[in-house]
């Protein structure tokens, strides 16, 4: 069992805490193995350990140095782990294990290391860029010709290759550089005493690697690079540098040296890339992601266009980047017709200004009719060459049974038209062989001397060169067109099925509609299954159940990168994982389980439409995080009214009962009957206010809680109106209350203790809105055989100009010194909604408020 091959053994790598800031990274740098570049990490190492820092070795490699085993000995090992590859047991360094101590330091030995298929990565230097964020200071090791942008240079020198590099940016990253240098000839010394490698490979190492030019020009590099180093940390302002990538294996040694440009420059690097206008096949599309994935490493932006002509692509994207140099590669080599050959340098250099244009040249050995024929026939189905013979074949028989009545020379004209006809159906490939086999048969059956390819005229062998010209010219110009036409097809459906997919989550609500019109828009897009997990509260939506995948997720959401199958982070995972990354951070994951990796067009249509889902899960947590904002203000809103109201509501009954009960303990007061029934009174009426602004209070919050249910009973409106004005008690006596039922006081289903409520409301606002000695009129009309309305107006001042809001809660007007809390009408209308009727506030035409309920019977 591969115990690498198990994404769930790194499930705890996954959920690490995040770290309050990243690691530091310090690299020992040299030009080659056996300057001391280990020792010094070790020595480094003691003198942390003694200032009382937790310092652990995550791998050290001694290579059987007795000088640097030593120094080892002293530290504290983290075990290694072992993963089974091909029959044999390996050992690598167990990041799971660094990362749950998560010790002040830790020492990773040769950064550019490749590890077992089965590890976390396929690169320790990843291993390393994941203790750095996790926290941990790391001490590491280098050689220069590990570093990507010095490979062709190296290998050019040193005549061998280089198998194991690392991204530039890595040392970049470095927060501390420190060169461990020495001279070549001490350095033959201590490979001659044994003291680099074993005695068995000294020899083979001084007649391949260890020779003094060898090592005198990587000392160089490694020296200039540090300088280089130094220089870049300086405040300066930055040029920037742009090299034009694509799927030719060249690509690589511009974007290397580009690299090195910008590091001469202290620059930042850009890599073009554009699609090409030739069928791309799998080996091309492979390059291509290769030097993308490549320029990353470099630490260059990537820039990629979609103008079918590289050159308005390379000259929008240096105007639109602001590009001060431009890398390209160019052939010393030229075709056999220099004139008509295409040069894409020159019309670079006509178009661009005050930028400089750097070519690299190189050799194009490849063989010109093989690579002539490959740009003129590109592959095609054969099916479709059988159907061009097929066809030419029916339209030469056809043109032979007309030979008699319209010429040769007008057949030529019926091949063309026939020529440019195929051009609207089939590709270029089998668009050129129908004009070669249109000449060939129209030169060998229709022109004198038949059957033979000999023409005896001039005319004739001018005809058919221009025949053969225009043949190819137009085929290829129509097969080109309808190419472009199936491009532009091609990019219309994606930008419609995106303004689609845009329309579609506008209309969206919820976090659950946005993954279901993703995965539908998925579904349709792509050839393979593609799956939405929103990330939320620490759990996936859809919960996530296979524990491989569940680790690559979680690893995908706490670093913000892709993970899984066809990336170099767990990759023998049976999904990719991507994340979902918007303005407000990753809301969660796309998994894909293709069993073909993902063209780089699929994949940059897959970010887009994730991008746009995620963009709409941002939205709907910002509209969550509104609605609770607002719902907190609307409470903080009504927490304030309800405090004044009880802080003042209620303290003028409560001071008038304590006020009244004090008084009444007076000796004084048992002489004065009069005096003592008036406090009583006075104690009675400040506690029915008390009573009815408790109630209301009550009354609102059972309604708004949605707990309050109507008890509903055969009453008539005379006990209704009975009970309401009974609650009134002395607030009646200075009003006049007429009531008439005009003949309509029948049986109706109500809840009478509430109606009563909200009748007693609309007769109390009467009493302490109106003067005193107003007049109040309780009245019933049957509008209806269905509807029985209930009128109570005054002759008072009338309602405020802003009548709308006074069904509004703790919403008062201008009283007469009496007290209220606002609610009794608020309470009045819910009861009224709550018997299926409705209420209304008007003013009289003849003065005065009045109020009307329609209730249906």
């Amino acid at each position: 069992m591969n115990e690498g091959k198990r994404p769930e053994d790194f499930l705890s790598l996954a959920n690490q805490s995040e770290p309050n800031k990243s690691g530091t990274l310090k690299v020992y740098f040299g030009m080659s193995p056996g300057v001391g570049k280990t020792y010094a990490m070790l020595t480094e190492a003691h003198h942390l350990k003694q200032d009382g820092e937790d310092v652990k070795i995550g791998i050290v490699e001694t290579h059987g140095r007795a000088d640097t085993k030593a120094l080892v000995d002293g530290l504290e090992k983290i075990p290694l782990r072992n993963i089974e590859y091909r029959g044999k047991v390996w050992e690598e360094m167990d990041v799971e294990t660094i990362l749950k101590e998560k010790p002040s330091y830790v020492l990773v030995d040769e950064l550019a290391h490749t590890n077992i298929p089965g590890s976390v990565n396929n690169k320790r230097y990843q291993d390393v860029l994941l203790l750095l964020d996790a926290g941990i200071n790391v001490l590491s090791t280098v050689n220069v010709q590990h570093l990507e942008s010095q490979v062709d240079s190296i290998e050019k020198i040193l005549q061998s290759p280089v198998k194991e590099t690392i991204p530039d940016s890595i040392l970049e990253r470095a927060d501390e550089l420190v060169l461990i240098d020495i001279i070549p000839d001490e350095l033959l010394k201590r490979l001659s005493e044994g003291r680099v490698y074993v005695p068995d490979k000294i020899v083979q190492a001084k007649e391949n690697f260890f020779r003094k030019e060898n090592l005198t020009y990587l000392r160089e590099l490694s020296l200039t690079y540090t300088a280089k180093y130094v220089e870049k940390r300086m405040p300066q302002g930055r040029e920037r540098i742009m090299v034009a990538i694509s799927a030719s294996p060249h690509s690589k040694t511009l974007l290397r040296n580009a690299k090195r440009l910008s590091l001469e420059r202290n620059s930042e690097l850009y890599a073009f890339f554009s699609e090409s206008e030739e069928t791309k096949d799998s080996e091309s599309a492979f390059a291509i992601r290769s030097h993308i994935r490549l320029a990353k490493e470099l630490g260059a932006e990537v820039v990629h266009s979609f103008e079918s002509d590289p050159v308005v692509g390379i000259v929008s994207a240096v105007y639109e980047k602001r590009i001060h140099r431009l890398v390209m590669g160019g052939s010393r080599k030229r075709g056999i017709f220099p004139l008509f050959q295409k040069n894409i340098t020159e019309k670079i250099l006509n178009q661009l200004r005050d930028v400089e244009v750097i070519i690299i040249p190189y050799n194009d050995d490849r063989n010109f009719h093989f690579d002539f024929y490959k740009k003129l026939i590109p592959s095609s189905s054969l099916r479709q060459y059988v159907a061009i013979f097929v066809l030419t074949s029916f339209v030469t028989v056809i043109n032979l049974f007309f030979i008699s009545y319209i010429g040769y020379w007008t057949v030529s004209i019926l091949y063309l038209f026939y020529v440019a006809l195929l051009g609207m159906f089939f590709s270029r490939g089998p668009v050129l062989l129908a004009a070669i086999l249109s000449a060939s048969f129209w030169n060998f059956l229709f022109i004198p001397p038949l059957y033979t390819f000999y023409i005896s005229k001039l005319e004739d062998a001018l005809m058919f060169i221009i025949f053969m010209l225009i043949a190819l010219i137009n085929g290829g110009l129509t097969a080109r067109l309808k190419k472009n036409e199936t491009k532009l097809r091609s990019r219309e459906e994606k930008l419609s099925i995106l303004y689609e997919l845009a329309q579609n989550l506008s209309k969206t609500s919820t976090s659950k509609e946005i993954i279901e019109t993703g995965d539908s828009f998925f579904k349709r897009i792509f050839p393979f299954p593609v799956k939405l997990h929103f990330y939320q509260s620490g759990e996936f939506i859809p919960r996530i159940s296979d524990q491989k995948d569940l680790a690559v997720a979680s690893w995908t959401i706490k670093n913000g990168k892709p993970a899984g199958r066809y990336t170099d982070t767990l990759s023998l995972s049976n999904a990719t994982f991507y994340p979902l990354v918007s303005p407000g951070g990753i809301t969660g994951v796309i998994s894909v389980k293709a069993s073909f990796e993902p063209s780089l067009e699929m994949e940059i249509l897959l970010n887009t439409v994730a991008n746009q889902v995620a963009l709409a899960l941002d939205r709907d947590a910002l509209s969550e995080d509104a609605k609770k904002n607002y719902l907190i203000k609307e409470s903080e809103k009504l927490y304030n009214l309800v405090f004044n109201s009880l802080s003042h509501e209620l303290k003028t009954p409560l001071t008038s009962i304590r006020g009244s009960a004090s008084a009444l303990l007076d000796p004084d007061i048992e002489s004065n009957p009069k005096a003592r029934r008036a406090l009583l009174e006075e104690i009675q009426e400040s506690s029915l206010v008390l009573n009815l602004l408790l109630g209301n209070l009550l009354d609102i919050s059972r309604i708004e809680s949605g707990y309050l249910a109507l008890k509903k009973e055969k009453v008539y409106p005379s006990d209704i109106i009975h009970d309401a004005i009974s609650y009134l008690g002395k607030n009646k006596l200075n009003h006049t209350i007429i009531t008439n039922l005009n003949q309509n006081d029948m049986v109706m289903d109500l809840d009478r203790v509430l109606f009563s409520h909200a009748v007693f409301n609309l007769l109390y606002n009467g009493c302490m809105y109106t003067p005193v000695g107003s007049t109040i009129w309780v009245s019933i009309h049957k509008l209806d055989e269905e509807t029985l309305r209930w009128v109570v107006e005054d002759n008072g001042n009338g309602l405020p100009i802003d009548s709308s809001r006074i069904f509004q809660k703790f919403y008062r007007g201008e009283s007469s010194g009496k007290i209220g809390t606002g609610l009794g009408l608020a309470i009045t209308k819910s009861i009224v909604e709550l018997h299926g009727g409705q209420i209304e506030a008007v003013n009289r035409k003849e003065g005065g408020a009045k109020f009307v309920i329609d209730i249906p019977l």
